[in-house]
């Protein structure tokens, strides 16, 4: 199992239900972290219709943020787990090095856009056969 997973491999991750325990803003590195708990998979019990899931603590983090913008509302809700990661509209930094690219966090409570050259999502254990999407802390 890989340890680590970079934008390189967007198209074969799905973020659906991961968990957000904690967010860390963008300082002078210009990185913006979350950490996760991260869904492998889901096992389905055939006998009582009930999921198990792999999950693993993560550190998702995104490079070079820039144009943060977060549109959360926690009124009526307790806590914050992605629904879905869409990424869009590359172009050329003005480097011409680097790609930058436009990322949607889409949530249960609203949504999180910004541009980033990419992210690193490590992961802190290996996943766990849990009967939780969250793992406590």
């Amino acid at each position: 199992m890989k340890k680590e997973w970079t934008e390189e491999d967007f198209d074969i991750m799905g973020w659906h239900d991961s968990y957000v325990h904690s967010i860390s803003f963008p300082n002078q590195e210009l990185n913006l972290t979350f950490d996760i708990d991260y869904i492998f998979d889901w096992v389905l019990n055939n006998e009582n219709n009930l999921y198990s899931f792999w999950v693993s603590p993560c550190y998702f983090t995104f490079k070079n943020v820039t144009d943060l913008r977060l549109n959360i509302d926690f009124q009526d809700y307790v806590g914050l787990h992605i629904d879905n990661i869409e990424r869009h509209s590359p172009y050329l930094t003005p480097n011409g090095k680097l790609f930058l690219w436009s990322y949607k966090i889409i949530s249960n409570i609203g949504e999180i856009t910004f541009k980033s050259t990419g992210y690193i999502m490590k992961l802190k254990k290996l996943p766990l056969l849990s009967k939780s999407q969250v793992l406590p802390r």
